[in-house]
């Protein structure tokens, strides 16, 4: 019988995951779409739902979702469906939040099996109503603090209706990847709330990529075949997109991380 514990492979397997998301880690998007994908593949997982929340914790402090990524659906009316129920009901109204809202520590981990009993899930609105609806069934929740931000980071792993549970290694390298990644947050991987590379058009990241290199706008429009003048717009429009003032503020932005792939 296959053994039911994480292996060394399985952690070779997750850092070199986490190792990808670092070389994406400029974009909050990009980096966290891959993990997402990745993580399906190492627990065998059908959806993977998450994001940062602001005020989890705190009933005085408004809750804020940012950068919610949901991957994995089976079909588009899946995932409709889903974001209508997420969209509707507030995280306070969810059977999993009274368990996850004031866990000691950094870090909580759940399968399903640790909120319902099989008998009460299968039997349940919530199951019956929503997750089959949307073609999802077992799940692992983790809910990890961000400690140099202040928040949190959640994930929500999925099996298809009909699959296995997940077992203790699933959940164990769930809980790992997951620990790893929020002590990247903010550092290695840019935070949600941080402006990404998705909205730039293909000429300013161009000259971001030159920006980048080192070169000046002089140089930038000799390189392009523009205006220096025309360089200058798409270096403010950048200024503005990454919150920025100056050409200083904006490399410091990429110091510690990898740079991104550069437009061809």
């Amino acid at each position: 019988m296959p053994s039911d514990r994480m292996t060394a492979k399985d952690a070779i397997r997750g850092y070199r995951l986490l190792n990808q998301c670092r070389d994406l880690g400029v974009d909050p998007a990009n980096w966290r779409e891959h993990f997402f994908d990745g993580l399906r593949a190492l627990v065998n997982a059908q959806v993977v739902i998450g994001g940062e929340m602001r005020g989890f914790d705190d009933p005085k402090q408004q809750f804020e979702a940012m950068g919610i990524r949901r991957v994995g659906w089976e079909s588009e009316q899946a995932e409709r469906s889903w974001t209508e129920y997420a969209e509707s009901t507030p995280m306070e109204r969810t059977p999993e939040y009274p368990r996850l809202r004031n866990f000691p520590g950094a870090m909580v981990t759940l399968q399903r099996d640790d909120i319902w009993h099989d008998k009460d899930w299968y039997r349940s609105k919530t199951f019956n109503n929503v997750h089959r609806v949307c073609g999802i069934d077992d799940y692992v929740i983790s809910i990890r603090r961000v400690p140099r931000l202040g928040h949190f980071t959640s994930l929500f792993v999925h099996r298809s209706v009909g699959a296995p549970a997940f077992s203790k290694r699933d959940v164990d390298l769930v809980n790992l990847l997951h620990e790893e990644v929020g002590e990247m947050i903010g550092a290695e991987l840019a935070a949600a709330a941080e402006p990404g590379l998705r909205k730039l058009t293909p000429r300013q990241r161009e000259v971001l990529d030159l920006l980048l290199d080192g070169d000046a706008e002089k140089q930038i429009a000799a390189t392009l075949g523009i205006t220096r003048a025309t360089v200058h717009e798409y270096v403010t429009a950048l200024y503005r997109h990454f919150e920025v003032s100056s050409r200083g503020e904006l490399l410091a932005l990429f110091i510690g991380r990898a740079r991104p792939q550069r437009v061809t």
